[in-house]
């Protein structure tokens, strides 16, 4: 992760825990009317959010909210902070009670969900916002070097420029040299002869391979010798999209090839 994506990631953070307080503070106006409850002192319902809000951004953590690289707009995304908001009401009423001994509101909690799940979800959206148009300026990109100028190349190409990914594209090799000379504004560069020499150029952080499965292993080494990620595009072994996870079995992961699930099995 470059220095730029890192501050992005911790002011995320902080944004997060911003919007978390506001919706704490929101939820109890909502409820008690725009007033200082008697009943309900704001200084004890504060001190608990304060404790709570640190324990809701450690569970973002494990829900795997923060990767950089996931479509925010997805169902599996707001199903992650859906769930994130239920731990965080729960955690709260837990920490409520067993401090004051005491409970207000049923109606309040209900607020609180709905508050912290909106808020988190529309922070997720701004900050890809940011993300993006930092992108577009060159902040925070890494540089990525694609293997390969089949048609999954192009399109993984295509989509990275698009969608305004962290992950630029900005180098092409080919095996066989073809004649075009570049894709979606993506340089072709030459044949794998060149390969150390565009790594070291166009200062790669990345490689892709989307074609030429006979260089894997070459370039696989050459990757963990140098301290670069490898990526590959399931498509190079013969697996569409969507027919592949990665599943742990004992502690040794695996690459599962599965047919279309039916929608029961998505959630069983």
């Amino acid at each position: 992760m470059t220095p730029a994506l890192l501050r992005l990631k911790v002011a995320r953070i902080l944004l997060d825990a911003f919007l978390i307080l506001a919706a704490f503070l929101l939820a109890y106006f909502l409820r008690v009317g725009f007033i200082f409850s008697t009943n309900f002192p704001f200084q004890s319902y504060a001190i608990i959010a304060l404790f709570t809000t640190p324990l809701t951004l450690i569970f973002m953590f494990f829900a795997r909210a923060y990767k950089i690289n996931q479509p925010v707009l997805s169902l599996r995304y707001f199903q992650r902070i859906a769930f994130v908001a239920i731990e965080h009401v729960a955690t709260f009423m837990v920490l409520y009670y067993f401090t004051f001994k005491i409970f207000f509101s049923r109606l309040m909690l209900i607020y609180l969900y709905a508050l912290t799940t909106a808020f988190l979800y529309l922070g997720a959206l701004i900050f890809r916002k940011i993300l993006q148009s930092m992108n577009q300026r060159g902040i925070g990109v890494i540089r990525i070097l694609i293997i390969g100028t089949n048609r999954p190349a192009q399109e993984l190409v295509r989509l990275l420029i698009e969608t305004k990914s962290c992950l630029r594209p900005v180098a092409i090799l080919d095996v066989f040299g073809g004649a075009d000379k570049e894709f979606h504004g993506v340089p072709v560069v030459g044949k794998l002869d060149k390969f150390e020499q565009t790594v070291q150029d166009f200062h790669i952080d990345q490689i892709l391979q989307a074609d030429h499965l006979e260089q894997s292993l070459n370039l696989i080494n050459y990757a963990l010798q140098h301290n670069l990620n490898y990526l590959m595009p399931p498509e190079l072994l013969g697996v569409f999209q969507g027919h592949q996870i990665i599943e742990e079995w004992e502690g040794a992961p695996f690459l599962k090839i599965h047919s279309k699930k039916k929608w029961w099995q998505k959630i069983w």
